[in-house]
């Protein structure tokens, strides 16, 4: 700690500083912060902020191309087509049965929320909630093999 007599305190103040130097202070910079400071500069120190990384996934081309269309599927099985949703797998997954079979079979869907939580290859792993007409919620769990813009199959398991 540095401590003037009164004397002195009152002499610092009647002359002016010539070339003397000036004690800095230095006050914590906020976290992600970085701080640029020159020695030789009496001006305050310039402070850049640095944000957070962000995170973002990037599909290669094949990836995108096979989630789109199983996020294309249940699309069109909102909006009640249901002949582009048989053409886009539909008829695969009916494993042999009419379309007028498996369209029935989302009769009493109200709409279905799709998660896509990854892709490898063909593969594109969800997750997926169906409301029923009666409120109820159906749940599940797996994935869809996709080939030549297609559904090719199915493993899935209902959760709730």
């Amino acid at each position: 700690m540095l401590t003037l007599s009164t004397a002195g305190a009152l002499a610092a103040c009647a002359v002016p500083n010539q070339g003397t130097a000036t004690p800095a202070v230095t006050v914590a910079a906020p976290p992600n912060t970085i701080v640029i400071q020159s020695p030789a500069v009496a001006a305050p120190p310039q402070t850049v902020y640095v944000a957070p990384p962000t995170t973002q996934t990037v599909y290669p081309a094949p990836a995108v191309a096979v989630a789109q269309t199983v996020i294309a599927f249940y699309d069109a099985i909102n909006r009640r087509d249901f002949l582009t949703a048989w053409n886009l797998g539909g008829q695969r997954l009916a494993k042999g049965g009419t379309y007028a079979s498996w369209a029935n079979g989302y009769a009493t869907t109200s709409w279905v929320a799709l998660t896509v939580r990854s892709t490898s290859g063909n593969t594109v792993y969800v997750d997926l909630s169906a409301r029923q007409t009666d409120g109820s919620l159906r749940t599940f769990s797996g994935s869809y093999t996709v080939s030549g813009g297609a559904i090719t199959g199915a493993s899935m398991k209902r959760l709730s």
